[in-house]
This record gives C-alpha cells, sequence and structure tokens, in this order.
C-alpha cells in the first residue's frame, strides 16, 4: 500500500527536521522567550532563537504572525518544542531621561539610559559614559551599588558617592581603574579597582568614610575578556552591546539579541550563551 502525504504534512515534516532532536524526553517547563518566526504552519510556527529553533505552537485562536516577526512567548517548552500561552511582539527596554535619575548620576553626561524596576521598588539601569558603561541599582534617590566597565566609573561619580575621608584616604590612590562602589543599608562603603599593574584592589569604609579594610590580590578571573566578550557576541547575532560585566567564568552582558530584544545575556569561559532574559520595566 503507498502511502500519501499532502503538501502541507510534508511541509511540517521538513519543519521539524530542522529542529534537533532529543535524545530522551524532556520534562516541561514554563519559561518565556524570544525570537524571530522563521516559518509557519497553520497553528505553528519555527521560531529562531538565540539557542537554537523551536517548533511552537500558537495560542488557540490566535492568528499566526507573518515570519521575520519578532516576538516574545510565555508558555510551557518541551525539549525542542514550545506550548505557546501568550505571546506579543519584541520588547524594547525602555528609555529614560536623565532628570529622572539619583542624584548622584546626573550631570554626568549620560546616554542610551535604560531602567528596570523590580516589584520591590528598586530600579536597575544601565548608560553610557564618557569613556565606556555603568551598570547601577537604586532606590529613589539612593544608589546601593555601580559598576563600570572601559575605564572605569567617571570622576564625578566617585566623588559624589565616597565621603572626604575615604577620598582623602591615601590608599585609595592605588587605585588606577575603580569599576565598582556599592554601600549597604548600613551606610558602609565597599570600593572595587585595579592597579596600574593590573593587581585587584578592595577596600572598605566605615559610612564616615574610615578605612576598615584593604586587599590587594591577583586578578584569577577566568572568564573571556571584555573585547572577546563584545566579538564573541557581535559573532552570535548581537548589537548594540552595553554594559559587560566579568566574572570568575562567565561575562554578562546588555545587548539587543538577534529578535531585536534588549536582553541580559550570560557567556560562559567558552564564548557559549548560558542564559538569556528580557531587559523590561
Amino acid at each position: 500500500m503507498t502511502r500519501r502525504f499532502t503538501a502541507p504534512a510534508i511541509t511540517l515534516t521538513l519543519a521539524m527536521a530542522l529542529v534537533a532532536p532529543l535524545a530522551a524526553p524532556v520534562a516541561a517547563q514554563e519559561t518565556q522567550l524570544s525570537g524571530t518566526v522563521a516559518e509557519v504552519f497553520g497553528t505553528q510556527m519555527v521560531l529562531t532563537t538565540s539557542d537554537g529553533r523551536l517548533l511552537v505552537t500558537l495560542p488557540e485562536g490566535t492568528a499566526a504572525p507573518a515570519p521575520g516577526t519578532a516576538l516574545t512567548l510565555t508558555g510551557t517548552r518541551t525539549g525542542d518544542t514550545f506550548a505557546a500561552a501568550t505571546l506579543s511582539a519584541g520588547t524594547a527596554a525602555p528609555v529614560a531621561d536623565e532628570a529622572t535619575l539619583p542624584a548622584p548620576l546626573r550631570g554626568l553626561g549620560l546616554s542610551d539610559i535604560r531602567t528596570r524596576r523590580d516589584d520591590d521598588g528598586d530600579v536597575y539601569l544601565y548608560a553610557r559614559t564618557a569613556t565606556g558603561w555603568l551598570r547601577a541599582e537604586a532606590r529613589g534617590d539612593r544608589l546601593h551599588e555601580v559598576q563600570g566597565d572601559g575605564a572605569g566609573l567617571p570622576p564625578d561619580l566617585i566623588a559624589a558617592m565616597l565621603p572626604a575621608p575615604a577620598r582623602d584616604e591615601p590608599r585609595l590612590t592605588e587605585i588606577a581603574r575603580m569599576t565598582e562602589i556599592e554601600v549597604d543599608d548600613d551606610g558602609e562603603i565597599s570600593v572595587e579597582g585595579f592597579a596600574a599593574d593590573g593587581m585587584r584592589i578592595e577596600m572598605e569604609f566605615a559610612r564616615d568614610g574610615v578605612l576598615q579594610g584593604f586587599e590587594r590580590e591577583t586578578d584569577d578571573r577566568r572568564s573571556m575578556t571584555e573585547a572577546a566578550a563584545r566579538d564573541r557576541l557581535a559573532a552570535l547575532g548581537y548589537r548594540d552591546v552595553g554594559f559587560v560585566e566579568r566574572g570568575g567564568r562567565h561575562v554578562t552582558a546588555i545587548a539587543t539579541n538577534p529578535s531585536g530584544d534588549v536582553v541580559e545575556v550570560r557567556l560562559d569561559d567558552q564564548g557559549r550563551v548560558e542564559r538569556e532574559r528580557l531587559w523590561l520595566n
């Protein structure tokens, strides 16, 4: 007996072949993802994401979007298939006005300012400085933490966040490039940066600026360099790469993914994408 296939069935079979097969069943999980529509087959479509292609079943009664559409979806993922519960057009992070920033960040000439607010009222933001990028966490007018890449934090921001005794501390001059200032709930201040010879320096100050601790050590991080991470992200199709933070064995960056969404993306020490999440308000 000869089995006949209709054209749509053959096309759908070919589409499924483009999605990598699973070696074993994978448990379903609720998740959110973003990507670009590659092909549409009735109530299903192939979505191209940062970590491959997924076969997506559309929510009941939803019209199929056109190929090339950037989408954000929520639903249930099982291996390389996805049952969508909701979908919407790709979302960019909101652009903030400098007047809405905490006082220490105003007047620094920041541009490309992006913000995200969490349920506790904390605001996370990143912005371009004259020499690189910075990332900050704030509540109201109070900065909890600022981090800088490139040439480090702007001098005016350092002056605004550190009390006079800390700024006058002789050992502070050993930091040629300051990369982080953190202020805890008790007002105590942690400072991190790098000496001219590449040694990593950490300093602790009381809320009045009196030095409480000093540590100098070799920078033993195994993650990609900032320059290598930017090149790798470009090769993966990311653009507008902003703030880049090096960890011990991974790099985290803010960038626009191939689907047009502003995301926080993490690369492992081999340059593979470990995680991507939308940067939403």
